[in-house]
């Protein structure tokens, strides 16, 4: 019998582990779509109120949620791809890309703090023996996992980041050498051709990579992308490159003038509800699908361990 009466946590508690489960259940019979269905919008809606309450950061509900989500996630990474492209959303800005023959990552994190991550450690690293490479945006905590990089790294597997992060870790964790020019760098051996492209966060060094997976579509992923100046030549970036699908910080400056610049087929959002950020900067899902209201570019708005064949 539960006894809730001057226990006000015990209430909210069991409250959340019941939201929780039944968002969970709504979002698995309403999947990411280009038209949101109204059973979605309400749980995306009520993930953004829950995830905004700081009892809820490091609650034995939230884990469980996070957890078996991506485990899920995990499963399908596990078949098959036999057209197009598989994309998958992490944790924040974290995006997996998977074609018939390439499985990269990009800013790959477990989120939450070293001693009690988000997710599990089995999970992560599982996520990451999935994949052929992993690219990094900047050098915040946020996009950028030393541990998860060595783990590629010491597989073979190289990890692209930006100018100045971990120099001299390993051989196969590979700096942008010149942080004011694009580089190419071909992936012949998985079908990828790699542009990096120099954006910034404010003054911070931002990877912008474009990636080219040949016969099955082009992707971006802008990482934190936030830089007025950089605005000048994103704006021409549509007349060099045919981008399929952007992966887009949701709280980019110039969010239209962003996306009509880089001149995409489909949006698809990431950053929002990080838990590290404050309550007024945990960007919700109700904000996003309000800014790409007036914007004519289909936005398959996702959470954690979703994902969306294009």
């Amino acid at each position: 019998m539960l006894i809730f009466w001057g226990y006000p946590d015990n209430y909210l508690d069991n409250q959340s582990k019941v939201a929780f489960q039944q968002i969970d259940e709504a979002l698995r019979a309403s999947q990411p779509a280009k038209k949101e269905s109204q059973l979605r919008q309400v749980a995306l809606t009520g993930l953004d109120m829950l995830l905004h309450d700081r009892r809820n950061d490091n609650s034995e509900a939230f884990h469980r949620f996070i957890n078996s989500r991506l485990n899920d996630m995990l499963a399908d990474m596990k078949k098959p791809v036999k057209r197009g492209m598989k994309i998958y959303k992490s944790y924040n800005d974290g995006f997996i890309v998977k074609t018939k023959k390439a499985t990269v990552a990009i800013d790959l994190v477990p989120g939450g703090p070293k001693d009690n991550p988000f997710i599990t450690d089995s999970i992560i690293y599982a996520i990451a023996d999935c994949c052929d490479a992993m690219f990094i945006t900047h050098a915040h905590g946020d996009h950028a996992n030393l541990r998860i990089a060595k783990a590629f790294a010491e597989k073979g597997k190289m990890v692209i980041v930006p100018k100045g992060l971990w120099t001299d870790i390993d051989p196969n964790i590979r700096q942008l050498l010149d942080a004011d020019t694009a580089v190419t760098v071909p992936f012949d051996e998985i079908g990828l051709n790699l542009q990096i492209l120099p954006g910034h966060q404010d003054d911070m060094y931002n990877n912008i990579y474009v990636m080219n997976f040949k016969g099955a579509g082009t992707v971006a992923h802008t990482g934190d992308q936030y830089n007025e100046e950089d605005l000048a030549w994103i704006d021409d970036i549509h007349n060099h490159y045919k981008i399929d699908v952007l992966l887009l910080n949701c709280w980019v400056n110039s969010l239209e003038r962003t996306i009509r610049g880089f001149g995409p087929k489909v949006v698809i959002t990431g950053h929002e509800n990080e838990l590290e950020h404050t309550i007024d900067h945990r960007e919700s899902y109700w904000m996003t699908r309000k800014k790409m209201e007036k914007i004519n570019v289909p936005n398959i708005l996702m959470t954690w361990g979703e994902w969306y064949n294009f």
